[in-house]
């Protein structure tokens, strides 16, 4: 059986979130937003997007309550097919700083009480202009941040993220969401772009307690975080902390849960952000009391949104990290399908891409060729049980992880069986955008 080397296997997890912990000068921070990601020449469109940055309009499916709140909302398609695409809510921006920011409270403050957010739910940042850059970037479906959506007593949503610090916590409208300014007083960077995904395990009393857990954690974080640095941020993507620290996702989400209560002060628990937001999860079917009281195994209750993610399925109850543009591609028409693969593995204008994005997309391109592969065979008609020997070959050195595409892929399944459900896409747009964002609302949307 073909292995192939650990170094091809980093563009899973990735640069993904684009936080350092400290030294923001390793990676961008702000990933390589710019103003006009979020737009289209199309009049049918408000934003370009190709197909392996979409979701199934099958897969869309969580009713909102559009009345209650003032925003558009389109159905978005991709240029080749209405069956893919992105259910958008439009929301206008200026071109100042303080415009960006007050257009993200704005959506904080109207979306939560509509139910569009809700605690629990995943934010992922998601960067359109990665498009044709490469093919790293591509199997991230233009995402590279994972947050967490609390909503507060008085119905404003905030954001929970690691890193778990001042550029990226806030109504979202700290750096990374925002952006900041440049030395001429410019607004630069920034996330225009979010999608919101709603993980099926969250109902009314795991939100109550995921909001105790934030109150609790916020309180005593100054403690946690400062001379102990107990949950600072993760660099090594591709080792998840239950590897890093030879214990069982149910033990580290135990021990996650005493960190913040500070009954363990010892403990050094670093996350990357979807990693973090994946053990909130877990943590939030569990009180302060069940933790406290939990064996040496861990505590019953930790109940987590779904398994660690394979890199490539092996049966048809697994969901693969790196499958995203597949299951896109596997909504298009039969006929147009097998020409659909090139361009997820195109290399072409990566001049979008930080500096650190385009150090990893060019580290991995060993490993495009055998993924390409595999794509073209389930695409041919192989099941997943025939491609099972390739999947294994190719995710051999790889450890089940959580990236932050893992929740978009997670939504991209059968309406019966899948952990997480895909809400809406909220896009920052320029005033015209905006109208032709309320002229597109007219129009049917899912």
């Amino acid at each position: 059986m073909r292995r192939f080397p650990l170094l091809s296997l980093p563009f899973l997890l990735l640069l993904a979130c684009t936080g350092v912990e400290d030294d923001y000068t390793e990676v961008d921070p702000y990933g390589s937003g710019k103003a006009d990601s979020v737009t289209s020449d199309s009049p049918d469109r408000l934003v370009d997007i190709p197909y392996y940055f979409a979701m199934p309009k099958s897969a869309v499916t969580v009713e909102l309550n559009r009345p209650a709140y003032p925003q558009p909302t389109v159905w978005n398609p991709v240029p080749s097919s209405d069956d893919v695409g992105l259910r958008i809510i439009a929301v206008e921006q200026g071109d100042s700083l303080s415009s960006r920011k007050a257009a993200r409270r704005s959506m904080a403050n109207t979306l939560a009480p509509a139910g569009v957010l809700q605690t629990g739910d995943i934010v992922l940042s998601f960067r359109p202009e990665l498009a044709g850059t490469m093919a790293y970037p591509h199997i991230q479906m233009g995402t590279t941040h994972a947050g967490i959506v609390i909503v507060d007593d008085d119905g404003t949503a905030f954001n929970l993220d690691s890193p778990l610090d001042f550029e990226y916590n806030g109504r979202f409208d700290a750096h990374h969401y925002a952006g900041e300014e440049d030395s001429n007083g410019d607004a630069t960077g920034g996330t225009h772009a979010l999608h919101v995904l709603r993980p099926r395990i969250m109902d009314e009393t795991r939100r109550a307690q995921m909001e105790d857990w934030a109150g609790t954690l916020k309180g005593n974080l100054g403690r946690i975080n400062g001379d102990r640095r107990q949950i600072k941020f993760q660099k090594d993507y591709l080792t998840p902390a239950y590897v890093a620290h030879g214990e069982t996702p149910r033990q580290l989400v135990t021990t996650l849960g005493k960190i913040i209560l500070e009954e363990d002060t010892d403990t050094q628990l670093p996350m990357y952000c979807s990693e973090f937001a994946w053990h909130m999860l877990a943590l939030s079917n569990c009180t302060p009391e069940e933790i406290l009281a939990a064996p040496e195994e861990g505590a019953a209750c930790v109940d987590a949104p779904f398994e660690p993610m394979p890199l490539l399925s092996q049966s048809e109850d697994e969901v693969g990290i790196a499958e995203g543009p597949l299951k896109a591609i596997l909504a298009l028409p039969e006929e147009v399908r097998m020409e659909r693969v090139d361009p997820v593995f195109f290399d072409g204008n990566a001049e979008g891409l930080s500096s650190g994005h385009r150090a990893v997309a060019e580290s991995v391109a060993p490993l495009m060729g055998p993924l390409k592969e595999y794509y073209q065979g389930r695409i041919s008609g192989a099941s997943v049980e025939d491609m099972a020997p390739v999947a294994a070959a190719i995710s051999a050195d790889f450890a089940p992880n959580y990236s932050p595409t893992a929740y978009f892929i997670n939504a991209m399944g059968d309406e019966a069986t899948r952990a997480v459900d895909y809400v809406v896409t909220v896009a920052f747009v320029n005033p015209d955008d905006f109208s032709k964002a309320r002229r597109l609302a007219q129009r049917p949307v899912p």
